[in-house]
């Protein structure tokens, strides 16, 4: 139903940007009409992408996201979801939908791969001044657009989880004085990111009776039991 959702999606987003330019913010004003935008819009009509058309996919996109938020409910993440100010059931079932198999990541580590939130030689990639850095993208597509909607969640959440961003931040700046504030951005955002997926792996791996074997960093190098995060640590208090 993700899927669904999402080609209906696309498509609608597409057409509107044709048929309705009005609804969104331009530069400057939204594009004229032209006599070459007018043969273009009488073709695509012809073709069945008119107005109707648009409609349509508006209408298939509602629909398939109210039955992916109800399918959501029925998962063992939804309380957690729930409990966690800035998500809900539609982030719940796409988060599910981008996390595929949890029998295929028997580690955090693999979850986090599988998520796009890879570690290369052990540490996050790195952009090197005047040269370009090229990372393939994960094995579904699909997974970067997820990760992009809990990135926002958690910078509009105004709860634990905004606040977490912020403490973390502050961590990062001051350990990377000299680096670009983007860059701390986006390595505190990234760290956040990775506490939160943790928990919910690990919550997800038990719900169906699965080993959730506790991340490197305590399993094996036996860092600070205290600084371990459950995922009752991103609940509202």
């Amino acid at each position: 139903m993700f899927f669904v959702m999402q080609e209906a999606q696309r498509q609608r987003l597409w057409m509107q940007h044709i048929w309705h330019p009005t609804t969104f913010r331009w530069a400057g004003g939204p594009p004229k009409v032209t006599h070459t935008g007018s043969i273009r819009k009488q073709a695509l009509d012809d073709l069945g992408f008119g107005p109707s058309h648009y409609d349509r996919m508006l209408v298939a996109e509602r629909d398939a996201k109210t039955e992916l938020e109800q399918l959501a409910t029925e998962h063992p993440l939804a309380e957690h979801f729930e409990e966690i100010r800035g998500l809900g059931s539609y982030l719940c079932g796409s988060f599910i939908a981008a996390g595929g198999d949890i029998e295929r990541a028997p580690r955090v580590s693999s979850f986090w791969r599988g998520m796009g939130l890879d570690l290369v030689d052990g540490v996050p990639p790195r952009r090197e001044r005047g040269k370009r850095t090229v990372r393939p993208l994960p094995a579904n597509p699909h997974v970067t657009r997820v990760g992009e909607q809990i990135r926002h969640a958690i910078l509009r959440s105004r709860g634990v989880l905004k606040s977490m961003y912020d403490t973390v931040r502050a961590e990062v700046d001051a350990k990377n004085v000299d680096r670009k504030k983007i860059w701390n951005h986006k390595g505190a955002l990234r760290i956040v990111q990775k506490r939160l997926y943790a928990c919910l792996w690990r919550e997800w791996r038990l719900a169906y009776d699965l080993d959730a074997p506790d991340p490197y960093a305590f399993a094996i190098l036996h860092h600070d039991d205290g600084h371990r995060l459950r995922i009752e640590d991103f609940y509202e208090k």
